[in-house]
């Protein structure tokens, strides 16, 4: 083959996912994926913005959300160290319980289960929502100088209740002395995972993470 049929035969080749091994979806598409699961958009609205189909974004954020205890466990410095928080060894903590037990009781989480999953019937995949939703609150909140503690924690779980459903999460300083509110907390939840990703990428279609 002469060198121009050859740069054209690597122009031609799509791009390696870097991200996730095997996978059809470029990386350019994905990553757009992955930023609308960080920000939280419904698959609906993020359709026409990637021109993927809604059944590939259902499964990319299925996959992504199944992978995020995991990638939280492992790298616990990052997500705003949610991993600390919520995770003791591979299980999770009698703290970490404890908050997720009351984002469930509220009804934010129950009005942000119908927004994303409206249809959820399995216990194993509510699980998964709330270890979703519980390291979006740590994303929101800058603890660096808090003091980790069994206080803490319970006041995290307080402040959730507590908090206006229509409020950011941010706000959810307000309620926790020497918290501070996070300025991008989409954006960290992305860069994070990101990063995290592409030391350590996702194989093809990842099962759901059955954490306990």
């Amino acid at each position: 083959m002469r060198g121009s049929e050859k740069q054209k035969s690597a122009a031609a080749s799509p791009r390696r996912n870097r991200y996730c091994a095997g996978a059809k979806l470029s990386e350019h598409k994905f990553l757009r994926i992955l930023h609308g699961y960080a920000e939280g958009l419904p698959v609906k609205t993020l359709e026409p913005r990637t021109h993927v189909t809604a059944k590939t974004i259902r499964s990319t954020y299925g996959t992504l959300r199944a992978h995020l205890p995991v990638a939280t466990r492992r790298e616990r410095a990052r997500f705003s160290h949610a991993g600390v928080y919520l995770f003791e060894g591979e299980r999770i903590a009698p703290e970490g319980r404890c908050i997720l037990a009351s984002i469930e009781r509220t009804r934010r989480f129950g009005r942000y289960i119908k927004r994303h999953a409206p249809r959820l019937s399995s216990c194993e995949d509510e699980h998964l929502f709330l270890l979703e939703k519980a390291v979006r609150i740590f994303c929101a909140l800058d603890l660096r100088g808090v003091d980790l503690d069994e206080r803490l924690l319970a006041q995290i779980g307080e402040a959730f209740t507590a908090l206006h459903p229509r409020d950011p999460l941010q706000k959810l300083a307000d309620f926790i002395p020497g918290a501070k509110p996070h300025a991008h907390p989409e954006l960290r939840l992305y860069e994070d995972y990101r990063r995290y990703l592409l030391k350590n990428p996702l194989r093809g279609t990842v099962a759901p993470s059955h954490v306990k």
